[in-house]
């Protein structure tokens, strides 16, 4: 590697392109006092067992567990955070360690509030609220418990559950490890003829080659490998699937589905109708695929072609300040006060957006109550960077209208809304591109929408019915077996895809190399909060300030009532089949446009 090409160490990253985690804790003598003053906050909340009754008694409590979790998740940011600035960096490494046994800690330490508080009256903890002014802002925490009563223990059980956490990640944990650390893929071809190595991390590098044997290449050997531990696999899964079910009974649900989606009070319903919205437009999708495979130009489209940009990328590079620019006129549709707020954050030390030696890889927006959200990136001038830094700003916007104005009770939004601020930036700013652009790159644009809708909501959908699908077998007693598990993840793929595309023999090892199927029934919020995303754009971009404040509301709103209902203040109905349908006639109006220009 030439010097050249050498990534910059960590002090030599100039202040103005890095987050201010001093924000959180000016050094790291105060992390460290308030990571040590935890257990002794965990030991006065449990003072409180068996006091609860009295109003005073319980406001107590609650504002001392309000305190140890606004402390200890500024602890596990600051530590974390460090760490992913520098991963090879030991005493970073270890703070974050050392913050994890805390976690289980204060679950454990706080288990006895909810039982305690359901053990009382039902009428009295309806009305606990009324008691004392300062109870007001759990009125919705007392309402959300009383809904869910029948399936919160005892004192006794509540806490059991809280120490076997670690016990039921085991299967998560290890598989992560196995993926990670102990599977070794054989070398691959390289785009010079040449063998190189093959990675995950490096996977999407070669079947994005426009070389077919590249491509062919990365794909059978990477899930031939996978398919070498298709028994492992098969178990660890099973045995996820089966520490989900230990869940859903001892706390009397009908079902893991039904027990995953009542957190959120979502209904079972809505997850039905996504798959089934989904099946309607699956003709579209196969549409799309034959473009595609005339596009390539190939004989067959196989799975490992989807991925080949079918228009070139547009070679314009935008610097950082440029794609400042670009989201000021973008997202202005969000209004003046938003595009003020954003910068205030784009200048005012909430991104780290310079590769530097160590550096974790990826993105995220990680919000800090009562401070300010960070944003975690690697900028390169290009049009993926510039999407990326609106993406992870439309998570941090959410955290901070939620943080200003909310009560830190209420200020966590759901993961079913958690996409949606996020997707909704994205759309606004590819709209805005499709505008601007000349008609190549326009093609380039049009491609992108259809490839996000594509990966966003037709292959989440295809995830979420494969957890249907799976959960729904072991509940009627039947074996997660290889086989079966290869069984349902081809006839799945086969009827998404359609004709048009071959499905190796290798693909049916796919399924495990899905990490998400580890948190059960997560991945068909990627596909709701994308449909809630496209409507809220759609609706922000054409009708104008009521549709702009309605949104603000909804991003100032955090976690202070239910998901649904707070997409629908906005808007958005998700108990409707509207959102997905506005999506898919997106999906077959780009499709459209598409066909049109290159005929």
């Amino acid at each position: 590697m030439t010097s050249q090409n050498k990534l910059a160490r960590r002090e030599d990253i100039p202040e103005t392109a890095k987050w201010h985690l001093n924000d959180i804790f000016a050094t790291h003598d105060d992390w460290q006092t308030a990571r040590d003053a935890i257990e002794g906050q965990l030991t006065e909340i449990k003072q409180f067992a068996g006091k609860l009754s009295d109003p005073q008694q319980l406001l107590d409590c609650l504002t001392k567990v309000d305190t140890m979790e606004i402390n200890l998740c500024a602890v596990f940011a600051y530590a974390r955070m460090m760490a992913d600035t520098d991963t090879a960096n030991q005493s970073y490494q270890a703070d974050t360690a050392s913050c994890l046994p805390l976690l289980d800690q204060a679950s454990a330490a706080c288990a006895f509030i909810e039982p305690e508080l359901l053990s009382l009256p039902e009428e009295t903890l309806r009305t606990m609220a009324d008691k004392l002014p300062g109870l007001k802002k759990y009125q919705f925490r007392f309402q959300d418990l009383l809904r869910g009563k029948e399936h919160v223990l005892t004192t006794e059980q509540e806490a059991f559950l809280a120490r076997t956490g670690e016990i039921r990640a085991t299967a998560r944990n290890t598989y992560t490890v196995m993926t990670n650390a102990d599977m070794k893929f054989p070398d691959t071809l390289g785009e010079d003829g040449k063998l190189t190595t093959l990675s995950e991390s490096r996977y999407m590098q070669f079947i994005r080659s426009k070389d077919g044997k590249v491509r062919a290449d990365a794909f059978h050997k990477l899930f031939t490998t996978y398919l070498s531990f298709r028994n492992t696999f098969a178990s660890l899964y099973s045995s996820s699937v089966k520490a989900s079910q230990f869940i859903s009974t001892t706390r009397h649900y009908p079902s893991m589905l039904e027990a995953a989606l009542d957190a959120g009070n979502i209904p079972v319903s809505v997850y039905e109708q996504t798959i089934n919205v989904t099946h309607e437009f699956l003709p579209e999708l196969h549409r799309y695929m034959e473009l595609k495979k005339k596009l390539l130009g190939v004989k067959e489209l196989h799975m490992y072609d989807l991925y080949v940009p079918v228009v070139e990328k547009p070679k314009t590079p935008y610097t950082y300040d440029e794609a400042r620019t670009i989201l000021k006129e973008a997202l202005a549709p969000l209004g003046g006060q938003y595009l003020k707020d954003l910068f205030t954050g784009l200048d005012g030390g909430w991104v780290d957006r310079l590769e530097n030696e160590g550096k974790r890889s990826g993105a995220y927006s990680w919000g800090v109550y009562g401070v300010h959200p960070f944003v975690l990136m690697s900028w390169h001038d290009t049009y993926d960077a510039v999407s990326t830094l609106a993406h992870e700003m439309g998570h941090s916007m959410h955290s901070f209208y939620s943080a200003k104005n909310q009560e830190y009770t209420n200020s966590e939004y759901t993961i079913f809304c958690a996409e949606v601020a996020s997707t909704t930036n994205e759309n606004l700013l590819l709209e805005y591109m499709l505008k601007h652009a000349d008609e190549k790159d326009r093609l380039y644009y049009l491609n992108l929408y259809l490839e996000q809708i594509r990966t966003t909501v037709f292959r989440q959908v295809l995830f979420a019915e494969f957890e249907k699908l799976t959960h729904e077998a072991v509940e009627a007693g039947e074996a997660l077996t290889a086989d079966n598990l290869e069984g349902i993840w081809m006839d799945l793929n086969r009827k998404y895809y359609g004709e048009d595309v071959v499905l190796d023999d290798e693909l049916r090892a796919e399924w495990s190399r899905i990490p998400h199927f580890y948190r059960p029934f997560y991945v068909y919020q990627y596909a709701t909060g994308y449909a809630a995303a496209m409507t809220l754009s759609e609706k922000v971009r054409t009708q104008g300030e009521p549709a702009q404040k309605a949104y603000l509301s909804f991003l100032a709103s955090g976690g202070s009532d239910y998901s649904i209902k707070l997409l629908q203040n906005a808007g958005v109905d998700m108990t409707s089949r509207e959102p997905f349908a506005i999506t898919f006639k997106k999906f077959s109006h780009c499709l459209d446009q598409l066909e049109k220009i290159i005929k």
